[in-house]
């Protein structure tokens, strides 16, 4: 292969190693919606308004973004957390490794602006980031 080919070949695969290296920028959410008597949500268009709050769970509120959403017959309903309407920040700017964060749940059962404070949570590692954290390294036995 002669050389003025082989500079541009090496950089598009290097370009194409980092695409694909980037982690998404969005995390799954489920939950089962209830009316305020406990009585499941089965089949009902619901909104919700997801805050991320920095440090402790009534900390400063980094972003925000609201979905509109139908349940299934369960109650439950699937989000992806950073694919909202966004209301507030920005996600892909969130300092991910700076202090502890929060997931505050806000629902309007009946697809409203009306939203009921459901909770505050905290967000955990999931098992990728465990292992990212160990570098990468490959699982032996």
């Amino acid at each position: 292969m002669q050389t003025k080919f082989l500079l541009p070949l090496i950089l598009w695969i290097l370009c194409a190693t980092a695409l694909l290296a980037q982690a998404p920028q969005q995390f799954s959410y489920q939950a089962v919606a209830r009316a305020s008597n406990g009585d499941v949500l089965a089949t009902k268009q619901v909104t919700l308004r997801l805050s991320l709050l920095n440090g402790a769970p009534n900390g400063p509120m980094i972003y925000q973004e609201t979905h509109s959403t139908t349940t299934n017959n369960l109650g439950l309903f699937t989000l992806q957390i950073g694919n909202g309407n966004v209301q507030s920040g920005s996600f892909g700017s969130i300092s991910w490794g700076g202090g502890a964060k929060y997931l505050r749940v806000e629902l309007d059962p009946n697809g409203g602006s009306n939203y009921v404070n459901m909770g505050v949570t905290p967000l955990l590692s999931v098992p990728y980031a465990l292992y990212a954290e160990e570098g990468g390294t490959p699982y032996t036995q």
